[in-house]
């Protein structure tokens, strides 16, 4: 609304993310990063100037956005005790061969990792419990959240500023998973190495809508306040695992198996967001401005497609049941300034998001720096964005024996040029 003249602009940008992961139990860190080109925004914004009204202009616009990237490289490894076949072993016992699940104990018995020789339905591995595995876990991570918006805006007298906008989410997000145990040493009987992966993709789409409005005070002070709804999200999950074991018998020999495509389909409906902002113009100057946002993620809630498996239908209660216990409301904070120097500008930001765990108290910190320079019809803007928060990463979960936990450090920047026309 606060647009005066039609506008297109266009921002590719280089991002960047850096992890550094190990396991806590060794203090070993590994480092991997990931290098991604994109486009973070396309827009066009269409104004008019009404004559003979209060209504100084009316705006709409429609644009792409990337609000989030996913792409992501992580390497850990070091010797913990336990293994992986811990788990198959603790999902598979009781359970006859033909009714294992399919992409975890089936797979791995399908594969030789764990096998029945006396077929009670109790099973073994070649792996003794507590025994010292070399361990390690590759993650690859690629995809983003995109939204495409439509917007409708005026400004009232130049004293009340309003607008809409209709969003359309589109999600995109591929993981692979490799995990490995070997032996370098021979220290355990017949086993020699196992290689177990895990691809997952995920996409959809999905709708939500955002109001707003500016009051401006005087010349120099503004108020703003918005709400954005939940964001309804059908999500289509596809997903399979593979299994390469080799062991040492009477000879070298090798079990392989690889599941059959999984596919799950589910809905997701996201929080409410309500934002409050103030900022301060300095004549010519430049400004200074303040946002405050409150989400309650334990209102967040998944709707399973198909529940007329009565375990589907639990599971999805017991889903949306650990949302409510263990998220909680958070409040995030954004600074940011700009000065103006002729035609040029230099602008800073800063942002504090707080975790969605209701027990957790870690804010992720993000420092924005940025440059421009605006003629008349014209102007380009470079930014670059930095944001540090903590890694944490189970490579696989067990009742009873023991787990491995890698924590680490991600650090993801951004290089963004934004190229801009007035018409």
């Amino acid at each position: 609304a606060a647009y005066r003249a039609s506008e297109f602009t266009f921002t590719p940008g280089i991002e960047y993310a850096t992890v550094s992961a190990g396991f806590e139990e060794t203090g070993d860190f590994s480092e991997d990063d990931k290098l991604n080109f994109n486009f973070s925004n396309i827009g066009l914004v269409f104004a008019t100037n009404p004559l003979d009204s209060k209504w100084k202009t009316s705006v709409f616009g429609i644009g792409l956005n990337r609000l989030a990237s996913f792409h992501q490289n992580v390497f850990y490894e070091g010797i913990t005790p336990g293994s992986i076949t811990d788990r198959w072993l603790e999902l598979a016992n009781g359970i006859a061969p033909d009714d294992l699940d399919a992409f975890e104990a089936g797979v791995a018995y399908d594969g030789e990792a764990i096998y029945d020789f006396e077929n009670d339905n109790t099973y073994q591995s070649d792996i003794p419990p507590n025994e010292p595995v070399d361990k390690s876990q590759r993650l690859k991570r690629k995809g983003a959240y995109n939204e495409l918006v439509f917007s409708f805006g005026g400004n009232y007298a130049d004293k009340l500023m309003i607008c809409a906008t209709i969003g359309v989410p589109l999600v995109v997000f591929e993981e692979e998973k490799t995990y490995r145990e070997t032996d370098p040493t021979d220290a355990i009987d017949v086993f020699d190495d196992l290689t177990f992966t895990q691809n997952l993709r995920t996409e959809g789409a999905g709708i939500n809508l955002k109001v707003g409005m500016i009051y401006r005070v005087n010349q120099q002070f503004r108020l703003g306040l918005a709400a954005h709804s939940p964001t309804s999200l059908g999500l289509d999950d596809s997903f399979s695992t593979a299994i390469t074991y080799n062991y040492t018998l009477t000879g070298a020999e090798q079990g392989q198996a690889e599941s059959t495509p999984g596919n799950f389909e589910y809905r997701l409906r996201t929080p409410w967001r309500l934002i409050g902002s103030a900022g301060f113009i300095f004549g010519k100057n430049g400004f200074l401005a303040a946002e405050a946002e409150w989400v309650d993620y334990s209102s967040a809630k998944f709707k399973f497609k198909d529940t007329s498996n009565p375990d589907d239908l639990d599971f999805q209660q017991e889903l949306n049941d650990e949302i409510k216990t263990e998220l909680g409301s958070a409040l995030n904070l954004r600074f940011g300034g700009e000065y103006a120097y002729d035609i040029f500008r230099l602008r800073g930001g800063y942002s504090i998001l707080a975790a969605p765990q209701e027990k957790d108290g870690e804010r992720i910190g993000a420092l924005s720096l940025g440059a421009g320079i605006r003629w008349e019809y014209f102007f380009l803007d470079l930014a670059w964005r930095r944001q540090v928060n903590d890694f944490r990463d189970v490579p696989y979960l067990t009742f009873d024996a023991p787990e491995s936990v890698a924590t680490g450090e991600s650090k993801r920047g951004k290089f963004l040029l934004t190229v801009g026309f007035k018409f």
